[in-house]
């Protein structure tokens, strides 16, 4: 089986100016951040154009994700979506343009770089989650201050250096 994420850019070389249209759709095995992994397949529209010694690719890409919810650990599933312009060269220099060897751009790494990135690094279920429990650790920002909260008898001590008692 071929991998459809290698793609024959060698006649667009010889062509400045050529471009090219590609619907992908390839499922990504095993990308995951700590608290997110990507499920199921990732769908990338992008559209390869060539420039002297080289070819831009631009697009998007999207893509499910499933998770922890960082608050209440609930399950969560969503989706993530970007937007793609990345360079690949026959003479890459640096870090910022992807390599075409033998005639061939490997998409695989630029797709692998993107999904990371657009993973949430701490996910929430909803902006208001309440977390795990609500009346002993509060998250909402109109909860009352902590001066109307009963204090924790475990913190007395500095209470007292704090107020000179």
């Amino acid at each position: 089986m071929s991998n459809p994420l290698l793609v024959a850019v060698a006649e667009m070389l010889r062509r400045p100016g050529s471009h090219r249209e590609l619907s992908i759709e390839v499922d990504v095995e095993g990308l995951a951040t700590f608290d997110a992994a990507v499920h199921g397949p990732v769908c990338l529209r992008l559209h390869l154009e060539s420039a002297l010694g080289g070819v831009e690719v631009t697009g998007s890409l999207s893509a499910g994700w499933r998770g922890s919810c960082r608050r209440c650990l609930a399950p969560i599933e969503q989706s993530v979506q970007e937007d793609l312009r990345e360079v690949f060269s026959s003479a890459p220099s640096g870090d910022e343009v992807y390599p075409i060897k033998g005639g061939e751009a490997d998409l695989t790494p630029m797709v692998r770089d993107c999904l990371v990135l657009a993973l949430p690094i701490a996910p929430l279920c909803s902006e208001d989650c309440a977390g795990p429990a609500p009346d002993a650790y509060p998250m909402n920002p109109l909860a009352p201050p902590a001066e109307d909260r009963p204090k924790d008898p475990r913190w007395a001590a500095l209470d007292a250096l704090r107020t000179g008692q």
